[in-house]
């Protein structure tokens, strides 16, 4: 019996293990993924500041901001919402190029601290929505995976031990020592034809 729950255990923590490794190695490719959305944000909010810039071009000998400023102290409302839209999308440019840049020229280490510090929650959100599965063959992937397989083999560790030691208090089980006299009284009560009682502390 205790041979066939030996067994069982070592099959559950390997399924642990690959399960794990395998959810593991899906951070890095979300995080590719959403890379991939970033861009394609930053692209089309180029695109539309663009067509702001024609009109720079024209009229303002190519100053965006001097247009900005221009439509921001006009005196139709109107025209100084469209100001602040523009200026708006100067900054969205502006966010998602730094943050593309840093995302797309850092080691690893460095990607994974600045998507963290640095996440769209909206942006994250689509991109979990339309987030496909795949096992990506790089050294960050794997070394994600295996690090965090290896945490969630120790969080259960930890787990059934918590588990085992409250199962014992709640049944009364103690997990005290006995301690016994030393040897030297052990052979003196054996003379004297004294039962030896354990000592519990």
């Amino acid at each position: 019996m205790a041979a066939m729950l030996k067994f069982i255990g070592t099959i559950f923590d390997r399924i642990l293990f690959t399960v794990s490794f395998i959810f593991g190695v899906q951070a890095p490719e979300f995080m590719q993924q959403y890379i991939q959305r970033l861009s394609g944000h930053l692209d089309e909010a180029k695109y539309q500041l663009q067509q702001f810039q024609s009109i720079a071009d024209l009229q303002f000998n190519g100053d965006l901001m001097v247009m900005i400023e221009r439509y921001q102290t006009n005196a139709d409302t109107a025209i100084i919402q469209t100001g602040n839209v523009i200026g708006a999308m100067v900054e969205r440019v502006s966010i998602f190029e730094s943050q593309l840049n840093q995302l797309q020229t850092s080691n690893y280490t460095n990607q994974l601290y600045y998507f963290i510090q640095q996440i769209d929650i909206p942006m994250a959100k689509a991109t979990l929505n339309n987030f496909q599965l795949a096992v990506p063959l790089t050294i960050g992937a794997l070394s994600t995976g295996v690090i965090f397989a290896f945490i969630m083999l120790i969080f259960q560790s930890i787990l059934m031990t918590t588990t085992k030691v409250t199962y014992n208090k709640l049944t009364g089980k103690s997990s005290r020592k006995i301690i016994y006299p030393s040897k030297i009284k052990q052979q003196a009560d054996k003379k004297k034809g004294s039962k030896i009682e354990p000592v519990d502390f």
